[in-house]
């Protein structure tokens, strides 16, 4: 199933993305997927939430490839097409309906048991994390360095809330 999610995603990037301006995106694709590989190393023992592997992969390899194609494609997608120039009342509404598209995806890979919540983290927190997850794609796009701190603040926060024992031994999954 990632896999498909992958190639998927490929295929929508190359028909939606703003590939003639590729450059301007570039810090924020990596910031994005910068932060899944820190949240995998942060919670390495401990996850909030897990994509499940399909049967011919690991669990590493689902998260690179989430951090190398899922995650920048989806930030380079929302980034390319962001109403800018349109009324509040446009921006909220492409928000919207991004964090909905987000929650149905993330419902079908429930049901197929692809992603498994842990530690206290539950499915009705999602749409709070796309809000933040989003908002900050665009905040990053437009101010990194504030983008940075508020990152590093919402980690501490999650590292809190959640009890997450950072420090601990990574090994194997």
């Amino acid at each position: 199933m990632h896999s498909l999610a992958h190639i998927l995603f490929i295929y929508l990037t190359y028909k939606y993305a703003d590939w003639k301006n590729w450059k301007k995106y570039h810090a924020t694709l990596l910031y994005i997927g910068f932060l899944n590989l820190t949240y995998n190393f942060l919670a390495a023992n401990y996850d909030l939430w897990r994509y499940e592997p399909d049967l011919y992969s690991t669990h590493s390899i689902t998260e690179i490839l989430n951090s190398v194609i899922a995650l920048p494609a989806i930030a380079f997608i929302f980034l390319s097409n962001y109403p800018a120039q349109e009324s509040k009342r446009h921006i909220t509404t492409y928000y919207i309906k991004w964090i909905v598209g987000s929650l149905i995806i993330e419902s079908i890979y429930i049901y197929f048991d692809k992603i498994t919540f842990h530690n206290g983290y539950k499915f009705w927190m999602e749409p709070f994390f796309y809000i933040l997850m989003y908002v900050f794609i665009r905040l990053h796009f437009m101010r990194p360095l504030l983008t940075y701190f508020l990152s590093a603040i919402v980690i501490i926060l999650f590292i809190v809330v959640f009890n997450v024992p950072v420090g601990t031994s990574i090994g194997d999954r």
